[in-house]
């Protein structure tokens, strides 16, 4: 895309590991996109903003955030291997934010490579309706290979090649004539799209029916029918090519222009004040500034990078903004429009763009900014999705001198990471860094090393266990010290009930719901001779703010081995204060100490990871695997499917799928042995090296991916175990 815009001079390959937006050292080694990266370019008289995301589990967060900001998305799928595990995971989050999408089905010159498979699964799969824009034609060589080079477009009757240029630059369009063998076929197709759409259009319906002809309707009339209908999300145009070849890629960039919505297209973003009354963010360049912070990234020489989408009003160069999260003042001392990894600075980032500030000091992913001046201090766009983090291991410098770097180092990951967890072990001293799986704790390793020259040390790979109560348990509290000469004194009464599944719907603070109920019972001490004890500075906001703070940091460590704490319902129903020896630290204190004597009352209780797991193994394997799932991995056994090389599709329904006979010429067919697709449930902790495990089961066959589901409690035999092992050391 870049250097058909005119961006680049040379094409990048990711085999060679000289992509632009692939640029991070880990990402050219590995072959693997690990961050979201966004570049600007033009394409016909249009602006692209485009953010490229990974397609890695570990790396989830990165494709959250970015999907939570799109107007539009391009869902790339491989020709061979269809509708993966993790394109589903990656379409219900697009899903969330109904996210319009086109998809290109890519790698259409690998030997597999199904385009009429990979249709099918899109529907059944992804639960959408394919509208097929484009049909593949393979052709003999001049060695009678089979090669994909051409690509019919269905809607202006056109061949399109790219074989005068191997860099792809030169599309050669001509006319598909009555001549051709694929003439009937691409008219099929034609005539099928039109009655697909005229059944979900109104307006090209009625152009239909004036013509009655579906080959006298105008390009520019499917084209706006196209546009309405993938905006509004009734279906998605589909496209097909070979990125390697350089094939496909232009018509893919006309297509996003064409059907994908500008920011005025998109629904007016709703925000929430303080009193849960929602406004509109209208997109007007003059009117009051709102914008989203959605990544931050660490710069060695510009500092930190934040990542912003501007949705009403525009950043000035020098502007003073308030984070509505932080309640603080930032600073704008740079903006930027970012090219992967090269900048170029401008003056302002109006309403509807993507840009980065440097020198913003305390924001992080998900803060929502506005003008210094505006009084909506309580303003908050939608947050952003964090997952849970399910691994952890112990980091440590390698010498004394590392310890403030490794600290440092630390502190700019999390903050550009916020999936990333960094927690020290107040028994044992240990630096503890929690990820989404083991190639994200690797990479964060490679980091420290490579990226901020650290010599650290890294633990053994453990799963971050989860702690809960198993019954419901209230306290009340007596807080009464005296610190650094001054009494402290406040009492809180709490009730903590375990969440069933039916109430784990709307959650937060990692997974937890927590209710404060003072209003009626905020309770002064009126036993007090000295009436200077009956004044409180403190205000309601205040209070609230410091039972919160004192909640959120009592959750960060259960009783039984120090894990977060989580499925729990916190109710505070009661508040006694003492005056002028009620001071916002007294009473989270407090707070966190009635909660740590309610959860050991409770009856504590440590959970595991489960994971949603897909196998998908050769026919003759499928017992063994079973009896290791279901034994070993101690694993449920949720669903058994038949994989995509075998599978009834039932072809009753209206989906256009170009003829194989047609498209593919004495194609090499490979026979393929049955495989099976089982679907599971298991603990995390038995899948550690499950990869090496099915390798051995099934000969090299067997593949497998897995996401965190939800997190259960552990049998008491278990839970022994764990302990043992976790207080027996490393």
């Amino acid at each position: 895309m870049l250097h058909y815009a005119g961006f680049t001079k040379r094409l990048g390959d990711v085999d060679h590991g000289d992509t632009v937006m692939d640029y991070m050292k880990q990402e050219r080694e590995r072959g693997i996109t690990i961050t979201s990266a966004a570049i600007t370019f033009g394409w016909k008289d249009h602006q692209i903003n485009l953010i490229d995301t990974p397609g890695h589990v570990d790396f989830t967060i990165e494709v959250e955030r970015s999907v939570r900001i799109l107007d539009g998305a391009v869902t790339i799928l491989d020709a061979v291997s269809g509708v993966e595990a993790q394109t589903q995971t990656v379409w219900n989050q697009a899903d969330k934010y109904e996210i319009p999408r086109i998809a290109f089905i890519n790698k259409m010159d690998r030997i597999g490579a199904e385009f009429g498979k990979t249709i099918r699964e899109i529907h059944y799969k992804l639960g959408v309706i394919p509208l097929v824009c484009q049909i593949p034609i393979m052709k003999k060589d001049s060695k009678g290979d089979i090669i994909f080079s051409e690509i019919i477009d269905i809607l202006d009757m056109k061949v399109l090649d790219w074989n005068k240029d191997p860099k792809g630059s030169i599309v050669n369009k001509t006319i598909l004539n009555k001549q051709n063998p694929l003439f009937e076929e691409a008219v099929k197709g034609r005539t099928h799209l039109i009655e697909v759409l005229s059944e979900m259009d109104d307006q090209l319906l009625e152009i239909f029916l004036e013509n009655e002809d579906p080959m006298k309707v105008s390009v520019k009339d499917i084209k706006d029918a196209l546009r309405r209908i993938t905006l509004n999300g009734k279906a998605v145009p589909i496209f097909c090519g070979a990125s390697f070849r350089n094939i496909g890629v232009q018509p893919l960039m006309d297509a996003i222009n064409d059907y994908l919505p500008s920011p005025l297209d998109r629904p007016i973003p709703l925000a929430t004040l303080s009193n849960n009354k929602m406004i509109e963010i209208s997109l007007k360049e003059n009117d009051k500034l709102c914008a989203l912070a959605f990544k931050v990234i660490h710069d060695p020489k510009r500092g930190f990078m934040v990542f912003v989408r501007v949705y009403s009003g525009k950043i000035n160069n020098r502007m003073t903004l308030f984070n509505t999260n932080t309640h603080q003042k930032e600073r704008v001392n740079k903006l930027l429009q970012m090219y992967a990894d090269d900048v170029e600075e401008i003056p302002s980032i109006k309403a509807g763009n993507i840009g980065v500030i440097i020198g913003l000091k305390e924001t992080r992913t998900g803060d929502t900014l506005i003008q210094v001046n505006d009084t909506r201090h309580d303003l908050r766009l939608q947050n952003i999705d964090i997952p849970a983090p399910v691994f952890f291991c112990a980091v440590e410098p390698a010498s004394t001198s590392e310890e403030k770097p490794l600290e440092d180092a630390l502190k700019n990951i999390l903050r550009e990471d916020p999936s990333f967890h960094v927690h020290v072990d107040s028994d044992s001293g240990q630096t503890l860094i929690s990820g989404m799986g083991e190639l994200h704790l690797e990479i964060i390793k490679d980091r420290l090393l490579t990226d901020f020259k650290i010599n650290a040390v890294m633990g053994k790979m453990r799963i971050s266990y989860r702690e809960t109560i198993t019954k419901q348990s209230e306290c009340t509290f007596l807080y009464d010290r005296e610190l650094m000469g001054k009494k402290q004194k406040t009492q809180v009464s709490l009730i903590i009930t375990p969440l069933s599944e039916n109430d784990k719907g709307i959650l937060e603070e990692g997974g937890n719901r927590i209710e404060l109920d003072i209003t009626n019972n905020l309770l002064m001490d009126t036993t007090q001779q000295n009436q200077n004890f009956l004044v409180t500075k403190l205000n309601k906001e205040d209070i609230e703010k410091a039972l919160y703070s004192g909640i959120l940091s009592a959750l960060n460590k259960g009783p039984i081995l120090g894990y977060m704490i989580t499925g729990l319902h916190i109710k505070v129903h009661s508040l006694k204060l003492f005056g002028l020896e009620s001071t916002k630290t007294s009473i989270s204190t407090c707070v966190a100490q009635a909660f740590d004597k309610a959860m050991k009352n409770g009856i504590p209780a440590l959970l595991e990871p489960l994971m949603d797991v897909e196998v998908e193994v050769p026919e003759e394997y499928l017992g063994d695997v079973l009896a290791d799932l279901t034994g070993t991995r101690r694993g449920i056994i949720s669903g058994l499917e038949v994989s995509r090389q075998s599978i009834d599709y039932n072809d009753s329904i209206d989906i256009y799928i170009p003829s194989s006979d047609l498209i593919y010429t004495s194609q090499q067919v490979v026979i393929m042995k049955p495989r099976r697709i089982i679907k599971a449930h298991a603990p995390l902790s038995t899948l550690l090296g499950y990869s090496s495990s099915l390798r051995s089961l099934t000969g090299g066959t067997g593949s497998f991916s897995m996401r965190v589901h939800s997190f259960g409690i552990m049998s008491e035999d278990r839970t022994k175990a764990v302990i043992h092992e976790m207080q027996g050391g490393y």
